[in-house]
């Protein structure tokens, strides 16, 4: 017996499908970079601000060069999410907690 019921969650067009694509990678996208982001950057708050009180200067330059690489994944992760090239050239705004951070690290 056919029933007429059927599953809510399944999306009745295809630009339904694809609107509904872009918004879990866009949510995705925004919990990634938020959170890979609030890493690095909080990283290179501490190695700017307590760093070089706190730890040798080798170990300042090991977590300053780690603040760069956190926030490259992140940014290089959030890139192959939205279906880009993890080589594309806005994977380096990755860096910007790291370009900050020179100021006072050196």
């Amino acid at each position: 017996m056919p029933s007429d019921m059927n599953d809510e969650m399944q999306p009745d067009s295809a630009g339904e499908g694809r609107s509904l694509d872009l918004v879990q990678r866009l949510l995705v996208s925004i919990l990634v970079g938020g959170v890979v982001g609030m890493v690095a950057g909080v990283l290179a708050f501490y190695v700017a601000a307590r760093g070089a009180s706190d730890l040798p200067r080798d170990s300042v330059i090991g977590l300053w060069v780690m603040t760069g690489v956190i926030g490259l994944v992140g940014a290089a992760t959030v890139l192959v999410l939205n279906r880009r090239r993890p080589w594309n050239p806005l994977v380096l705004a990755g860096l910007t907690p790291m370009l900050i951070a020179a100021f006072w690290v050196f």
